[in-house]
């Protein structure tokens, strides 16, 4: 038995929804990889270059 209109209209529009949440928790994710990252080179930075002191 063939699809009616609105069965076909609602799997097209879960399938969008679907694909647009996916997207969005993949660019989260990638977000948050690169403040990790930056998070990490912003301490390997710091504990590279000792404290000097103060500078008045």
């Amino acid at each position: 038995m063939p699809l009616s209109d609105d069965e076909v209209r609602d799997i097209e529009e879960n399938r969008r929804r679907s694909e647009r949440e996916h997207a969005e928790f993949l660019a989260r994710q990638e977000a948050e990889r690169q403040a990790r990252y930056a998070e990490e080179e912003a301490r390997r930075r710091a504990e590279e270059r000792p404290h000097s002191g103060p500078t008045w």
